[in-house]
């Protein structure tokens, strides 16, 4: 399992396009982009990982416990941000 400091955008590229189960639920979301982001600090680069919710599925902003068999468990903190084509799109940012 990663802690959520060690993971990096490159995780996430390769998992566009595939859904991760949420924790004691029927549904996941799915990886719908990666995005890297501009910052100042020495840290690493910062980036959002966004997610699109099932169809007719909504969920209000809160930490989410999302599957994958190779990352482990992880809790990222999910923002609704808009619907596309009668899906809600979520995201996380990581920094």
């Amino acid at each position: 399992m990663f802690d959520l400091i060690d993971l990096k955008p490159e995780h996430f590229d390769k998992l566009i396009g595939q859904t991760l189960p949420v924790v004691d639920s029927t549904y996941g979301f799915e990886i719908s982009a990666v995005e890297r982001l501009k910052s100042p600090s020495p840290r690493g680069t910062p980036f959002s990982v966004l997610l699109l919710a099932p169809e007719q599925t909504r969920g209000g902003q809160g930490v989410y416990h999302l599957e994958h068999p190779e990352l482990g468990t992880l809790p990222l903190f999910l923002v609704p941000i808009d619907v596309v084509q009668g899906r809600a799109r979520f995201e996380a940012v990581l920094n």
